[in-house]
Parts: C-alpha cells; structure tokens; sequence
C-alpha cells in the first residue's frame, strides 16, 4: 500500500490562487491554526490575518519604523524629538493616521486585553525561555520590550508596518489568553530585536520614547505647516486622537470645529498649591469629597459625562432632571457630583461610588444615596464657546443659568492671607480642601494649568509595619519603588494589610533596601516578603473602605513622615484604631451642611 503525500503549500497555492483561499481550505479539512503553522510553516498571525481576511496592502517594513522610534530616543530635548517626528509625519509611505497613532503608540482605542502575564508567556514561547526567567529579567530591567529586544536572535527584517498594525489591532477580538499568547509570540519570532522591543511597547500602548502628547501635535502642526493654536484647539474639544486625523484637512477645518453640548470636552486640571505660583485675585471654592461631572443640555436632551469621557445620563437620573431645568436652551458646565443621605448631609466619596460606578441600575441604591451637583465653571452658553473669556465673567453666566443652591461657593481673597483664612474655614465646615482660581484665568481644556491650584490637608497619621517591598518599573527597575503596610489585630495576634505608600524619598529608598533583603522571606512576581521589622509613620487624606486589603480598609495618598527606630511590630497601630479614625472622619463629614 502506497502512502500519499500531502500537498505542499506551493501547491495548494497554484490550485487555489492565493493564500487567503488556501488557509480556508485547510481549516475547512479540520486543520487548527496552530497544526497549519506547524505543517506548513505559515506563521501563527498571519493565519489568523488571512480569518479575518486582513491582507497587508503595503511593503513599508516595520524596521523602518523601528529604526525612527531608535532615532528619535537617542535625542534628549524635546526640540530634538519633535523635529524627528515632523521628518516622520512628512514621509509619503504610510497613510496619515498610521502615522498618527504609530506616533502616539496607540493602534487600539480600546485595551488590547494583554497584561504582564501574557507578554511574559509570549516572550517565553517565542524565545524558548522559561516564564520565571522572563520575569526575573523584568525584575532587573523594569521593560518588557527592552527584554524582548536582548531575547529575540538576530535577523533579517520582513514583517510590514501593515502586518505588525493589523495583527494588534487583531488582539482584543481573539477569544482566549492562548491565542493572544500565540500571536504575539509569532509576531517576536518574525521580528529582529529591534523590532520585538517596539512590538512589545506598542501592545503595551507605552513607547517609552521620553515626550508627550503635546510634542505629537506640534510635530504636526509643524509637518502641515498649520497654526498650533488651531491643532491644539480642535485636539482639546475632539480628544487628541480625533484632533490631530483632521488636521490633513487644513487650517480651516480645525478653526471650524466647534463646541457644542454632547461632545465631551477635556476638562482642566489643577495643580497643588504652591504661594510662588498664586495669581491675585483669586477665587476660592470649596473642594468637594466627590467627583468630576460635565453636564450637557441642549434643549430637552442631556448628557452627564464622567473625568473619562463616560456617558452617566441613565445611572445619574436625578442630575439629569437638575440640568433640565437650567435657564438655558444649550450650555456645558463643569462641576462635581456629591453623594447625601436622605436628610440632605453630604456623605463621603465611596457613598457616591454605588451610583457613578458603571452597574446595572438598581432601585434601591437610588433610594438609598441620592446625589447632588456643585456647579462651579461654564464653557458654553446658548450657541457661544466661553472658554477664552475670565473665570469671572464665566462665573457671572453661570449664576444667570444655575440655581443658586447648586452652585458652589466662593470668596474673592486679594492676599494670601485671605486664602489661607479660606482654607481654613473650609478644614472646620469639614470640606476636603480649596481650590484657589485665578480671576483672570481662562479654562484651558485637557490642561493642568498654575492658574488653578488645589489645597488639601494630611490628616492624622499612623504607624505601621512594612510586610512587602514591590519591585519597581521604567527607570526604577531593579530597585523597590513601594512597600505593602500593614497594622495589627492584638487579639487574634495578626497583622493586616492597609494599603499601599510609593512616594517614598530617594534616599530613605536607598536606605531601606538592603535591610529589605536581609529581612526577606519570600517573593512572588511583585516583590519581596519581609518580616515585620520596619516600621513607618505614615499620614494620609483619608481612610477608606476595601476590599482589596486585608484589614477591608486602605489609606487614601499615603505619604511617608519617618522611619519609627524608636518601636517595633508590636508598637503599631491597631486594626481597632483605624476603625474609629474611620468613623471619626465620617461623622465630620456626616455634620456637614448643605449650602
């Protein structure tokens, strides 16, 4: 009996015309995509480029684009980068939103669904590593794809910028972390090393290259030859991305994009208080213990958008009956969403997470924490952009169109004398803080700006013992960039975890991570276990509750005063103390007033 050999895959090509054809044939045999790529060599993504009938159309080579991204970290000033990037917008061989988002290393606008865990599995597949050395490696350098580009072997480059772009953009549509695992693995094994680190940067939407956004919109600004006022100006009401894919269209286009309620606008930012920075005279509202919320009428129809764009109008119900009843037929106005209990008191920020955090609407959250609005800036009014006018005459709008109980207040203080009077004022109404607005400032969309500032206390401060030190990433791989604290249960003789500190000085760091690991016990993919040893003094803004500690408790910007030489594990504070600071917080802010 006589065996049949199979055909090979030039010959199934002369009958079938194209690969494309081929790939369906063979799939329809019962073949996986994994058994194809091992029978007839056909890599992993590109069978899976071939499904979903995405064929590249260009030979551009995704070296090329490597070898920019290299050019363009070997510059160190901004100046330098931005004129590498204007050369790279002027190229004729990639359209112009390749372009842009190979530039802003976003292909996806959504999560491509990959996490360390899956680049570590990918890295280990493609370089016949082992996961735990892939993970060892990253521990001392802090970068996967400067990982990747060390593991890869050299090669001759052949994938396209086409294929590398559509096979990401492929990730988040596959089913499973197998063959997410499988794509990017087959993606490393086409690749040179060079090519593998940016690979690996773009899933991860970090390139690493050391600028922003802003030098993006200028290189294109520059590269068209058009106005950065209009890029920037389209980029602050369109988002970025959407911004910066117009300008092709010119100078004109750009001017002509207008503000207009339902289009979500970047808020502005504030940065924390600094007397240097203060410009009189200002403003001061009180800072609220709630959250962002940019309300939208036009007519009859309203939309409540969250910080990130989200639109909240169904789960918001009763703002939306607050902004219909504006005095006015379209506006846009910037305030915060405040949680209250059902005598009108002001409740803490984690009330207010059972009804803005995305959920199923349920009636009895509704009936349990109702909501109200502090409004405090106006950006649009009946057909007119605001934003370039003074935050006074936009205060002066905002009051003609807004019920007064809805607006927040303010004080006019002409000396820092008076704002620090206002800001303590607010400490003893139980407010969270201030904010200190310039008079004359203008709202700058997107932009944290020194013509705001904020002003918030550290409250009390504990102490606590250090359980865990957490490896670091980007220029801090290799050392521990934060510790896991904990306090105690006297009772069941147990500690508890709390939370979280990161912003630990340098030199403390430097001084604490030799002692870390000649105290260590253990360690997993974050980091270091230690024995309860050192203890810290620790303040804080605010505890709150979680479930993502042990204790069911975590501290809100923790921040390190000193190392407590003087105690030891058993002189930490207790897990019934931070109870009470708990409760102690909440009934001074349950005392709070509505204005």
């Amino acid at each position: 009996m006589s065996l049949v050999r199979p055909p090979t895959f030039e010959e199934l090509l002369e009958t079938y015309g194209d690969p494309r054809r081929v790939i369906e044939h063979l799939l329809e045999s019962g073949l996986t995509p994994q058994e194809i790529e091992r029978r007839y060599g056909i890599p992993y993504h590109r069978i899976r480029l071939y499904m979903e009938r995405k064929f590249p159309k260009r030979h551009v080579l995704f070296g090329d684009i490597a070898a920019t991204y290299e050019r363009i970290a070997s510059f160190r000033s901004p100046k330098g980068k931005e004129t590498e990037l204007a050369k790279f917008f002027q190229l004729g061989a990639l359209d112009f939103e390749t372009k842009v988002r190979l530039a802003l290393g976003r292909l996806l606008d959504k999560s491509p669904k990959v996490g360390q865990g899956i680049i570590e599995l990918a890295l280990a597949k493609a370089t016949r590593s082992s996961a735990d050395s892939v993970r060892k490696l990253f521990h001392e350098y802090g970068d996967y794809g400067d990982i990747a580009s060390m593991l890869v072997q050299a090669r001759k480059p052949t994938l396209t910028v086409d294929e590398v772009c559509e096979s990401i953009k492929l990730l988040p549509k596959l089913q499973g972390i197998h063959d997410r695992v499988l794509m990017i693995a087959s993606l490393l094994r086409c690749s040179t090393s060079e090519e593998a680190k940016y690979i690996i940067r773009l899933i991860l939407q970090d390139l690493k290259l050391g600028y922003h956004e802003h030098t993006v919109t200028s290189a294109v600004a520059r590269a068209l030859g058009i106005g950065m006022d209009a890029v920037e100006g389209a980029c602050s009401i369109l988002g970025v991305m959407r911004g910066l894919l117009l300008a092709p269209k010119g100078e004109a286009a750009l001017r002509s994009v207008k503000l207009r309620p339902g289009m979500f606008l970047l808020p502005q930012l504030a940065h924390l208080y600094d007397p240097d920075r203060l410009q009189l005279p200002a403003l001061v509202e009180y800072k609220f213990d709630g959250s962002r919320l940019q309300l939208h009428k036009w007519g009859t129809r309203v939309w409540l958008f969250s910080r990130r764009a989200i639109e909240k109008s169904q789960t918001l119900p009763e703002i939306v009956e607050i902004v219909k009843a504006f005095s006015a037929h379209s506006c846009i106005v910037d305030s915060e969403v405040i949680a209250m209990d059902q005598e009108g008191r002001f409740l803490p920020f984690q009330h207010l997470l059972l009804r803005t955090v995305p959920r199923e609407y349920e009636e009895e959250r509704l009936e349990e924490v109702s909501l109200t609005i502090r409004a405090f800036d106006m950006m649009y009014l009946n057909g007119r952009n605001l934003m370039d006018l003074p935050l006074e005459e936009r205060r002066d709008y905002l009051k003609d169109v807004v019920p007064r109980e809805y607006i927040s207040e303010g004080i006019v203080c002409y000396s820092e004398q008076d704002i620090i009077r206002a800001y303590q004022d607010a400490l003893s109404k139980g407010y969270e803080g201030i904010l200190v607005k310039s008079l004359k400032s203008v709202y700058e969309a997107g932009k944290r700006t020194w013509t705001w500032l904020k002003f918030k206390p550290e409250r009390d401060s504990i102490d606590c013992v250090i359980v865990k030190a957490l490896y670091g990433r980007g220029r801090r791989a290799g050392f521990f960039s934060s510790f896991e604290l904990a306090v105690r249960d006297p009772v069941a003789k147990r500690l508890y975890t709390i939370g979280r500190v990161s912003n630990v000085p340098e030199a403390l760091m430097a001084k604490l991570a030799d002692v870390m690991r000649n105290i260590a016990v253990g360690e997993d993919r974050e980091g270091v276990y230690v024995r309860p040893f050192i203890v810290l003094e620790v303040t804080y803004q605010e505890i709150q509750k979680t479930k993502d500690t042990t204790s069911g408790f975590s501290l809100r910007v923790p921040k390190v005063v000193r190392v407590r030489d003087d105690k030891t594990v058993e002189d930490v504070d207790t897990i019934e103390k931070i109870q009470q600071l708990y409760e102690m917080q909440y009934e001074e802010r349950f005392k709070l007033k509505t204005i």
